[in-house]
């Protein structure tokens, strides 16, 4: 009897062995772990199976997790924070590549003065030099790219109008991948909306999480792809962010544009016949009008041009910019022109052309937005002295 017990239990040892191998070796750990990873990680506001549609079937681990604040704090900004990544398949030793989703959720606007010494305030979206692509659907947000021979990177924004009181979300995802080990490029439809679809899922999420109860888009159907540096048009046949802005001859010959939309963040790109970069005209608003005004003004520790009634002036860069009131106790636009090839000999010429295109430029995009007629872009300085060289 005894001895039947014995190897009954010794039998019973061995399913237990047999079963638990398994369950590593079948895959059944690195999705347990991925799970835990996606469930616990941010908040718990990831899309568990946008990021796996994003990232593939991979053991993923988290990492930079950390959560702070909330909408209904008055002193304290909510500030969200992770990432998720592929993870080396430890039982298997395969080069999974890399593959991550950054994930960032803000409360908008900053309300910690510590918080406003960072270097900005909300992540950046433009990952090239070219316009970002208005997301639609419903969304107000912007979809960018950049798509190497090896790497395929999209950040989308999102930006959520909360109900009354409560402030507003802005939520950044950024996803990279690898294109060496079978990733598909960014031109793939299907790909690129993978990645969009992370952040509207995970703003939704973030909505109902945070009591923000904002109006939420449709389901993404597609994700926009930015214009690529091929398609540029003559500044006359111009029809989205750049329409209405005058050429200059050889000097300003061609505009990379984006569709004109209701997105936060809108660009126009002009440049001359050789393709240099000559002017980026920018329109910020929300919390990108927030933050612009914060790398320009407050971060560098200019005094303040609003206290004395000033709505447009000169950039420490040598730009220019102005404001327009928005509706709705929002915050001003933010309108701004750089020149990233300045080298300091800017003709009167120069500057009239420049302060005329930031005009059209403004004027255009304050409209479309509900936005009040922006100040009449002027420098009064600018003439007695050249631009300075800091850059916010």
């Amino acid at each position: 009897m005894k001895r039947w017990a014995a190897r009954a239990g010794a039998g019973a040892g061995a399913l237990v062995v047999l079963a638990g191998g398994a369950f590593w070796f079948g895959g059944g750990y690195d999705r347990w772990s991925s799970d835990r990873a996606l469930t616990s990680a941010c908040d718990g506001v990831l899309p568990a199976d946008g990021i796996r549609a994003a990232l593939g079937e991979h053991r993923l681990k988290s990492f930079d997790d950390r959560s702070e604040g909330g909408l209904d704090d008055p002193t304290t900004s909510l500030r969200v924070t992770c990432g998720i990544s592929r993870k080396h398949a430890e039982n298997t030793g395969k080069d999974v590549g890399k593959g991550s989703v950054t994930v960032t959720v803000n409360g908008v606007p900053t309300l910690d003065q510590e918080d406003r010494r960072y270097e900005s305030l909300y992540p950046g979206i433009r990952l090239a030099s070219l316009p970002p692509a208005p997301l639609g659907q419903g969304w107000s947000g912007v979809f960018a790219t950049a798509d190497s021979p090896t790497d395929a990177k999209a950040t989308t924004a999102v930006l959520l109008d909360c109900a009354p009181g409560r402030g507003d979300l802005l939520v950044t995802v950024t996803v990279e991948v690898d294109k060496n080990l079978g990733d598909m490029p960014l031109d793939n439809p299907e790909r690129r909306t993978a990645f969009a679809r992370v952040a509207t899922d995970t703003a939704a999420n973030a909505s109902r999480r945070y009591g923000c109860d904002a109006e939420l888009g449709e389901p993404l159907k597609t994700a926009p792809l930015p214009v690529n540096e091929d398609e540029y048009v003559a500044p006359a046949d111009a029809e989205g962010t750049c329409a209405g802005i005058a050429a200059r001859g050889k000097t300003v010959a061609r505009a990379w544009e984006s569709e004109r939309g209701t997105a936060p963040y809108e660009t126009c790109v002009l440049g001359n016949s050789r393709g240099d970069t000559i002017h980026v005209v920018t329109a910020h608003y929300g919390p990108y009008a927030e933050g612009a005004f914060h790398d320009y003004v407050e971060r560098a520790g200019e005094p303040d041009p609003t206290e004395s009634g000033q709505r447009s002036g000169v950039l420490r860069n040598g730009g220019y910019w102005t404001m327009a009131d928005c509706p709705g106790g929002a915050e001003p636009a933010f309108f701004s022109l750089t020149a990233p090839r300045d080298d300091g000999t800017r003709t009167e010429a120069d500057r009239t052309y420049a302060l005329a295109t930031l005009k059209a430029f403004a004027e255009r995009s304050a409209r479309t937005h509900g936005c009040a007629a922006p100040t009449a872009p002027s420098a009064p300085d600018d003439s007695d002295s050249a631009p300075k060289k800091e850059t916010p």
